[in-house]
């Protein structure tokens, strides 16, 4: 019979839950979720994208995204900009702000993901990532 904790899907959703959790408090002090944090991350490394090329490249449903995108404009960290290339949809850029908080915040991830691959030898680290890789293709 299976063991459902076994099972690569499980293992891979509690993994997803632990790194969930990375920064959680420290955005929440902001009124913000790590997610949201996520989300304007992208637009600082793709200024101008698109709502619905922001939906693809966090693969979320694009009505979270303009929900999402709606509370860091209320925030203040995001400006929507009309396209010139089609006048139906907007681009995204972060405001100073926005941009603050990215910069101030990125260590908080990548030091909450080292600590969590510092539980692997650096060989288990390439090992897994490779494997990681490999999977998604």
């Amino acid at each position: 019979m299976l063991i459902l904790q076994e099972t690569l899907g499980y293992k891979l959703f509690s993994l997803f839950n632990q790194i969930q959790e990375i920064g959680k408090n420290d955005f929440k002090d902001l009124g913000i979720t790590r997610g949201n944090y996520v989300v304007l991350y992208f637009i600082n490394e793709n200024p101008g994208i698109t709502q619905a090329e922001l939906a693809d490249i966090t693969q979320k449903d694009r009505n979270v995204v303009t929900k999402t995108i709606d509370k860091l404009e209320e925030k203040g960290f995001v400006k929507r900009v009309r396209s010139e290339k089609d006048r139906r949809s907007f681009t995204l850029f972060l405001s100073d702000s926005g941009k603050q908080i990215v910069n101030d915040y990125w260590h908080i991830l990548i030091d909450g993901e080292a600590e969590l691959l510092g539980k692997l030898t650096e060989e288990e680290q390439k090992t897994y990532l490779l494997l990681t890789d490999k999977l998604l293709k």
